[in-house]
């Protein structure tokens, strides 16, 4: 069952203190959920306008006449409601009048947010308070919608709201970051960094003129992280970045391992010039020109070194990728490419530091973590036919990061 939660603002009351916003949760099931997602679209409002607008009009039916600022001063008790509602008594002989309320702040429809839900905190409205915010970013079982897929609208969160309170602010922040996300999932760390910047060092206060900056330092330090930490790194090497759930972590890790499968399959083509050639020409006459480069001519062995770069780095990030996610990739979810060749010996030698080859009794691997590095291992062999001058210069143009993350621990 889905939690609907009311925040309904009450007038003052001079006889006792009230809380600014009186906050109302309850359940419902998927069909309610979806009574209320339907009737609150066709009246052009929010699911919270909507019950306040059901409400009045119950009101209204069964008590008419009755201020309900006179229930709130316990001047109205259930007996009483109950004789309204079945016209056993009138308003007039309750005889109320004597303290008249004070008047009420007129609502508009368009302002109330009253049932904060995970698509109402994802679209743009009106600034929440910290308290609400709190609650939405609880743990489903304390009532709140708190998983990898929530998110926060920047409209929703001023930047002085958050409180010193790593959980919550750190969730808070984690769904402002999500609704930043580009349209493949990625959040880059610079998103994460100014959101930290916007929201967050206003938490400082607490400490002395002198220590602010020592103070701003280890705000930013602290939210970071703790941000990070509800996120899912980017596995490339030379990308500072998130993904916001962990099947599109998956995803890139399937990708990857599908990667190593086509680098394999190119070993033989991309490593020698003359076969690459006329895998080109080849495709150029299926793409229906006819003009053939002379084998000489330099703008061809350009093309073929870029080629061959790019082979080259995504050998590498691959690598990487499959060594730092090992464990990940052992699991049953990936689908295996089989692989096109391996010496069975060498490529146990190759798989820093596994004894094994983790392959089945039909030479299938066992693990896509297998696959990957079977397919890695036919590559790099293949790049270690190249000529000593070439490889120098494939290697000399490449990403410092990337190398760096490539080598053996």
């Amino acid at each position: 069952m889905a939690a609907t939660t009311d925040s309904v603002t009450q007038p003052h009351h001079p006889q006792r203190s009230q809380p600014k916003n009186v906050q109302k949760t309850f359940w419902t099931d998927g069909q309610g959920n979806a009574q209320l997602d339907a009737l609150a679209a066709l009246n052009d409002c929010s699911q919270g306008a909507l019950l306040r607008s059901l409400v009045d009009e119950a009101f209204a039916e069964q008590f008419d006449d009755l201020d309900p600022r006179y229930i709130d001063q316990d001047r109205v008790s259930v007996e009483d409601l109950q004789a309204l509602a079945n016209d056993e008594i009138t308003v007039d002989e309750l005889e109320l009048s004597a303290d008249t309320p004070e008047p009420v702040a007129e609502y508009e429809s368009d302002s109330y947010y009253l049932t904060v839900t995970p698509d109402d905190l994802a679209e743009p409205g009106s600034e929440l308070e910290w308290e609400t915010l709190r609650d939405a970013v609880a743990n489903p079982e304390d009532g709140g919608y708190w998983n990898d897929d929530l998110e926060i609208h920047e409209s929703r969160v001023d930047e002085t709201t958050l409180k010193a309170s790593h959980r919550s602010a750190a969730r808070i922040l984690t769904g402002l970051a999500r609704a930043k996300a580009y349209e493949n999932g990625i959040v880059p760390q610079d998103t994460i960094d100014e959101l930290v910047e916007e929201h967050c060092l206003h938490l400082t206060n607490r400490v002395t003129d002198d220590e602010q900056e020592r103070g701003k330092a280890h705000i930013r330090e602290t939210y970071t992280s703790l941000v990070a930490d509800h996120l899912y790194e980017n596995p490339s090497p030379t990308a500072k970045s998130y993904y916001c759930t962990k099947s599109q972590l998956q995803e890139r890790l399937q990708a990857e391992v599908d990667t190593a499968h086509r680098l394999a399959q190119q070993a033989d083509t991309i490593t020698e010039f003359e076969t690459w050639k006329r895998n080109e020409e080849r495709k150029q006459e299926r793409a229906g020109h006819t003009s053939v480069s002379n084998p000489e001519d330099e703008t061809t062995r350009e093309q073929w070194f870029f080629d061959l770069h790019q082979w080259v780095t995504e050998i590498l990030q691959a690598k990487h990728i499959g060594r730092t996610y090992a464990t990940e990739l052992r699991r049953d979810e990936y689908d295996i490419p089989t692989p096109n060749t391996g010496d069975e010996t060498d490529l146990n030698a190759d798989r820093d530091g596994e004894n094994a080859s983790g392959a089945g009794e039909d030479d299938t691997p066992a693990t896509a973590f297998d696959a990957l590095y079977e397919h890695l291992h036919t590559a790099r062999r293949a790049f270690g036919t190249l000529s000593a001058d070439v490889k120098a210069e494939v290697i000399d143009g490449l990403d410092d990061a990337l190398l760096a993350a490539a080598r053996p621990n």
